[in-house]
């Protein structure tokens, strides 16, 4: 069993011009056609059950849009799984949680970067804490991001989210990138110990060494560790080649490639 919970994919209009705009700006290659279709194809032939696709609302208007979408995708493929967004300075941005609750989304995705917001903000809270009362899992674009300006302020350092994730204990973050994309030492200081905190591997194998990768692993616990590509932008030959190197035992492989995400999704398996 195999389950990639950080992907992306867009609606087949404009999927094209998405990641020719982000591959421009980043200089980095894109490895599907970031179509529902074309994920499905690349999921078949890398032999992936089951995925996440993780959407971004970047404007207060883009949410019922960008979350209907979502829906429409998880509801058209049972091998899909949605996480909705929120614009975190939309005027209804907590209600948008709701909505997002009882149409069956499966989480929330933040990305602070693009949504030009920094996590660590208090006056987001309000935000958060009606995540943790949904219940909902909230996956957070964690650390640099290669879109963004050199040098500038992390949005979402792995301190802003240690701050987040003690202020709200029963919400469940899912820090993408291991918790801080490009910064493994401060993942591991300051969220290894947390519960309600999960990384995801994405981009791992761009970014990490294996012996990098097994260490954070086992400073986190393979218990709280999902796998993922982050699809376009990754492969899952690249990504499982360097977790397949990071000494893992059996036991913290099957955690990692689809036992949590199993039951983080409520999956029946």
């Amino acid at each position: 069993m195999l389950i990639d919970f950080h992907t992306h994919l867009f609606p087949d209009r404009i999927a094209h011009r998405a990641l020719d705009r982000v591959s421009k700006i980043s200089g980095g290659q894109y490895h599907s056609d970031g179509t529902q279709k074309g994920t499905l194809e690349r999921m078949k032939e890398w032999g992936v059950d089951y995925a996440v696709t993780l959407h971004i609302a970047t404007k207060s208007r883009q949410q019922e849009k960008i979350n209907r979408f979502a829906l429409e995708i998880q509801q058209s493929s049972e091998k899909l799984f949605s996480f909705g967004s929120v614009f975190p300075d939309a005027d209804n941005a907590v209600e948008m949680v709701s909505k997002i609750k009882d149409s069956g989304l499966r989480g929330i995705k933040l990305h602070p970067e693009y949504q030009d917001f920094f996590l660590g903000n208090q006056r987001y809270f309000p935000l958060y804490d009606a995540i943790q009362q949904a219940r909902l899992p909230l996956s957070i674009h964690a650390g640099w991001d290669p879109v963004g300006t050199l040098g500038a302020p992390l949005r979402a350092s792995a301190k802003d989210i240690a701050l987040v994730a003690k202020a709200f204990p029963k919400l469940i973050i899912i820090a993408a990138h291991m918790g801080s994309l490009g910064d493994p030492e401060s993942s591991g200081t300051y969220l290894a110990d947390l519960p309600n905190v999960y990384f995801d591997t994405a981009m791992s194998g761009v970014f990490l060494q294996p012996k990098e990768l097994g260490a954070l692993i086992h400073r986190k616990g393979a218990n709280h560790v999902l796998f993922g590509t982050d699809l376009p932008w990754d492969t899952v030959p690249k990504e499982l080649d360097v977790l397949y190197q990071a000494g893992l035992s059996q036991e913290e492989l099957e955690l990692v490639l689809w036992k949590n995400a199993a039951r983080l999704l409520r999956l029946p398996l």
